[in-house]
């Protein structure tokens, strides 16, 4: 299935293209240490990313809020390990956008990794996820493998590897995954597991193994195991009666799958119909809209024209969000300002896995938290 295009792979794109832009520039000037991200936009950084930023305007993205995000929360991470590596290893190459070598264990198999970095006999591969959806740990991550060992195959064969470490980014999450092994190991999980797996695929051979991964599939819409399984979760649940408490909490992991595979089959049938299919029993109609002034400007002008006070047609002005002020005033200056009048209200409960680090919501603590404070 060809790749489709969206605002989000846009915005992912472009996030890309400034990511490596950055790291460029700081390794065409042999930068010794990471400076601060207005200290970098001033020295040349800027002009590095123009196109990236032209790219945003075209898009409608906020470029500072991008390149920002960017900056502190992957270039600084990857360019700093590079940093630290020489200390370690003068002779430590750091690889922007490099190619891989995967057709030997993948048919046609090819990609690029984000960046790599090679000192003494580690290898280290960077992924960067500028997406904000779902968290993406490097363990095991069959993705992060195949990127190592594209790394591995292509610029590690001229080095003595024998260790590999896989980080996976995500600006927008503030979220650092890594996960290590050797490079035995690596190339033991490509011959054994991934080679037979992906000629396997590459014939259309193999099972369907529906799961939390379908929701990144492209044909997920049309796949007939995901539909399986997603209509199976409560087949035994119609027996008459209520559920228990128990029995809710097996249904909770499956709802994310379901959700999104529900979402897909919408956009895939109304897509369709679209394009001029038909969807038996269905049809494409106009939904509803809601009235608007087709030009403000003017509006304003024929209401002050007939004496109308503005109060009654304009909204009295708001005090701007905290990200758009500390754009306006940068962090540091927010934070002399305003800082102390910042607060963080409690968010709204939800209902999420033990394993989640934070700690558990407590309704009666809640209640009587301004008594405790007192205390």
């Amino acid at each position: 299935m060809p790749n489709k295009d969206t605002a989000y792979t846009r915005e992912g794109t472009i996030a890309h293209a400034m990511a490596e832009a950055m790291l460029l520039h700081l390794l065409s000037i042999d930068a010794e240490a990471v400076p601060d991200y207005a200290d970098f936009m001033l020295s040349g950084g800027e002009v590095r990313v123009l196109h990236q930023i032209n790219d945003c305007n075209e898009e409608k993205l906020d470029w500072k809020e991008m390149a920002e995000t960017v900056y502190d929360n992957y270039v600084r991470l990857v360019y700093e390990s590079y940093l630290g590596a020489k200390l370690e290893d003068p002779e430590a190459v750091l690889l922007i956008e490099s190619k891989l070598q995967l057709a030997e264990f993948i048919p046609e198999g090819f990609g690029s990794s984000d960046a790599v970095l090679i000192y003494g006999t580690t290898l280290e591969v960077f992924d960067l996820k500028y997406g904000k959806g779902v968290k993406v740990e490097a363990e095991e991550n069959a993705q992060m493998m195949c990127y190592a060992l594209g790394a591995y195959c292509g610029q590690g064969e001229f080095y003595d590897i024998a260790n590999v470490r896989m980080t996976i980014i995500q600006p927008r999450l503030r979220h650092e995954s890594s996960w290590a092994m050797t490079a035995p190991d690596l190339l033991n999980w490509a011959h054994n597991k991934l080679k037979p797996a992906a000629e396997k695929a590459w014939k259309g051979e193999g099972e369907q193994t529906p799961g939390e991964h379908c929701r990144f599939c492209k044909v997920a819409a049309k796949c007939k195991a995901l539909a399986n399984y997603t209509l199976s979760v409560t087949e035994d649940k119609t027996e008459p009666g209520l559920m228990s408490l128990e029995e809710i909490a097996e249904l909770l992991p499956h709802f994310a799958t379901i959700k999104s595979w529900i979402s897909s089959v919408e956009e895939f049938a109304l897509e369709a119909a679209l394009e001029g299919d038909t969807i038996p029993g269905y049809k494409v109609v106009e939904g509803r809209s809601v009235r608007k002034i087709s030009n403000v400007a003017e509006a304003m002008a024929r209401l002050e024209g007939n004496g109308i006070p503005a109060e009654n047609y304009l909204k009295p002005a708001e005090l701007k969000t905290i990200t758009d002020l500390e754009k306006t005033l940068t962090k540091k200056g927010f934070k002399t300002i305003l800082g102390d009048l910042v607060i963080k209200p409690e968010g709204k409960p939800t209902l999420v896995e033990e394993a989640d680090p934070r700690e558990p919501f407590s309704k009666a603590k809640n209640d009587f938290k301004d008594i405790i404070e007192n205390l």
